[in-house]
């Protein structure tokens, strides 16, 4: 039983885990809170010329490209951070 519970945790997590909705525009957060989007949004800063781990990823705007791994691209930097828009909904600069 003490193997069951972490096991069941695991794949849990990984069956709440998906992907972008493809043409819809995302808050890094957003992204955290959809799945594991950690390495791509770093991928996405760099690829953007901001590598500096400095930078506050919030601060930047994601268009989800989609595919099989929701892939995503940096379309625009939000001076003012970046607001949740909702549900099924794109995400905008502040």
């Amino acid at each position: 039983m003490k193997l069951f519970l972490p096991t069941f945790a695991i794949i849990a997590s990984l069956a709440v885990a998906e992907n972008c909705q493809k043409d819809l525009t995302y808050c890094s957060t957003s992204l955290l809170g959809k799945g594991d989007y950690h390495q791509q949004i770093l991928q996405a800063v760099d690829d953007y010329g901001y590598s500096s781990p400095n930078w506050n990823y919030d601060y930047f705007l994601y268009y989800c490209k989609g595919g099989s791994k929701g892939d995503i691209e940096i379309v625009e930097r939000c001076k003012n951070g970046c607001k949740d828009g909702g549900s099924n909904k794109s995400d905008s600069c502040k």
